[in-house]
């Protein structure tokens, strides 16, 4: 049994490392610059949180839209994460530049590549529909909508690239 679900796990290092940091801290008698260096780190932490944890895409129509855009003609990467998932926080930077590059103005929409948190309600709407466990979770459908693929905790661009020149 795990005592920290797994889509946790950036949060459960994160309050880790303050609450060790606080203890050394407490214990060595501090000074007012300690405090201070100890509110810096906290401070870093959650802004470095906010800056890089992932995102859902803005869905207006929620799962339905998803549902919609599987099978309309252009090939869909879904993407199952968690904001607090130290893997899917990782993969983050491969999958946006990997959006850029098949998603460029000069050569058209190539795909759709959409992320669901699983703790909003897209997400959860869509779990039992395409039954994954972990994050992250990719699924590819093709054109017509079929699933080619699933990957579970990582990701290979040159993967999707392939798939899209089948």
């Amino acid at each position: 049994m795990n005592l920290i679900p797994v889509g946790y796990s950036f949060l459960a290092i994160a309050i880790g490392f303050t609450i060790i940091t606080g203890i050394i801290l407490l214990t060595n008698k501090p000074k007012w610059n300690d405090y201070t260096a100890f509110g810096v780190i906290v401070l870093a932490l959650i802004v470095a949180w906010g800056i890089i944890h992932p995102r859902q895409t803005p869905l207006r129509e929620g799962a339905q839209e998803v549902q919609s855009l599987i099978g309309s003609g252009t090939p869909v990467l879904l993407e199952f994460q968690s904001p607090y998932c130290i893997a899917c926080i990782s993969i983050k930077p491969t999958v946006d530049a990997l959006e850029q590059e098949l998603n460029r103005e000069t050569i058209g929409k190539q795909i759709h590549i959409i992320r669901l948190n699983i703790q909003e309600e897209t997400g959860m709407d869509l779990l039992p529909i395409y039954g994954f466990q972990f994050t992250p979770t990719f699924i590819f459908f093709d054109r017509d909508g079929n699933e080619l693929w699933r990957t579970i905790g990582e990701f290979d661009p040159q993967l999707v690239r392939d798939s899209l020149n089948q």
